[in-house]
């Protein structure tokens, strides 16, 4: 039977073959590591994951920020993403279910998420669940010497 729960670091390697199979992003769990360990000491992220018979199946990242055009704080989701043998089957929705009692229960007013032009499912997923188009979401790199961030269409140029 799938349950949510909060985060424990012995997800970090099914979450990282999450986000690599699911959501197509070139993820060291290394690094994914470090930069979880690094959310975890900031209170202003969470992370839930979906367990079915000990296996994490779904997972969705939380960051709790203020915005200049939002009243009260803002929630961004900042990754969502379900093992492709447990899709439509409410995953995704439970998960959006405790994100939104998340939420609720540390005052955001407001859900917001990015998602990538070429995931026409993930849009219907997200209106389905009362999220609406607001506008679009543009990035640009940052150039350091030692960091390459790889963009969604495979290029090094953002994100």
């Amino acid at each position: 039977m799938m349950r949510i729960r909060t985060y424990c670091k012995d997800d970090i390697s099914e979450i990282c073959d999450l986000i690599n199979q699911e959501l197509g992003y070139e993820v060291a769990c290394d690094d994914l590591e470090t930069r979880i360990r690094q959310m975890e000491e900031d209170k202003n992220y969470m992370i839930f994951t979906a367990v079915d018979d000990g296996r994490v199946i779904g997972f969705i990242g939380l960051h709790m920020c203020l915005a200049l055009e939002i009243t009260g704080k803002a929630m961004r989701v900042i990754a969502l993403a379900v093992s492709r043998d447990f899709q439509n089957q409410g995953v995704g929705s439970a998960l959006i279910r405790k994100a939104e009692e998340y939420g609720r229960e540390n005052r955001a007013s407001v859900m917001l998420v990015n998602s990538g032009l070429k995931r026409i499912r993930a849009h219907g997923f997200y209106e389905k669940h009362s999220f609406y188009k607001k506008g679009y979401s543009f990035c640009k790199r940052l150039e350091q010497p030692d960091m390459e961030i790889e963009t969604e269409d495979g290029g090094k140029n953002g994100f």
